[in-house]
């Protein structure tokens, strides 16, 4: 986005913090709701959600992929040195803006990724950013508009199956960007260890499933949000938290 004002910069921080949702009510809600998260709470304050730029997040997730922070890190800085600068840094240090997929569709091949160390993601990098401009050529607008049309104008069972139709995809991933960037905040991303800590602590009857199958994930999110409502992705987020620490 472009802001030339305090005004604009104010704006931008209070959307992609999410300002507006009270973390200090959904807070008292969930606790109200849940005594493990009355436990938990004075340990994750501040847990909150941020709106990302939807195809910023869709993209660091795919290079999240079977990866470690420090990897996926320079991914992502190798993805936004395409980009368009913002902004220089002291040292002559460059900062980039990720880029748009129009950027990704005219810049990136998948030989030239690979080439940078993206192995088999360069694929669903090149795939899904094609996915895109064919998805938004059949409506009329930009890939990127395509994909902030899916933040506040379509369902988030219609989203997450729409995400989950662009290569490398799956189920936890798309779940990830519908939380992260597309206001859907009763997403729940089901890995492994979100999986073992709703057994342990909600969902006893998952415990002899065999693996972390779709009927396992739309399990957990039913009860999550049976449990917590309509932000129950807000208050998995911070479960999750606790459990790393």
């Amino acid at each position: 986005p472009r802001w030339e004002s305090a005004t604009d910069d104010r704006r931008v921080m209070r959307e992609y913090f999410n300002a507006d949702v009270s973390l200090e009510r959904l807070y008292e809600e969930f606790a109200a709701k849940d005594g493990r998260f009355r436990a938990l709470a004075a340990h994750v304050d501040g847990a909150r959600m941020l709106r990302q730029d939807p195809s910023e997040c869709l993209f660091s997730f795919i290079c999240s992929s079977n990866n470690h922070i420090s990897r996926i890190h320079g991914m992502v800085n190798k993805m936004c040195n395409g980009g368009e600068e913002t902004a220089a840094a002291a040292e002559a240090e460059k900062f980039y803006a990720f880029p748009s997929v129009a950027q990704i569709l005219d810049g990136a091949t998948e030989e030239e990724l690979r080439a940078l160390g993206f192995g088999y993601r360069a694929k669903f990098i090149v795939g899904s950013a094609a996915a895109l401009g064919e998805a938004g050529d059949a409506v009329g607008s930009s890939p990127d508009e395509f994909l902030r049309a899916l933040r506040d104008e379509t369902p988030y069972v219609d989203a997450h199956a729409a995400l989950m139709t662009l290569p490398g995809i799956g189920p936890k991933v798309s779940a990830c960007v519908c939380l992260f960037s597309l206001n859907k905040h009763e997403a729940i991303p089901v890995d492994t260890h979100v999986w073992q800590f709703a057994v342990e602590h909600y969902m006893p009857e998952l415990r002899d499933a065999k693996s972390v199958t779709p009927r396992v994930m739309r399990s957990i999110e039913v009860k999550m949000k049976e449990i917590f409502g309509p932000y129950c992705g807000w208050a998995h987020n911070a479960l999750f938290i606790a459990e790393l620490k």
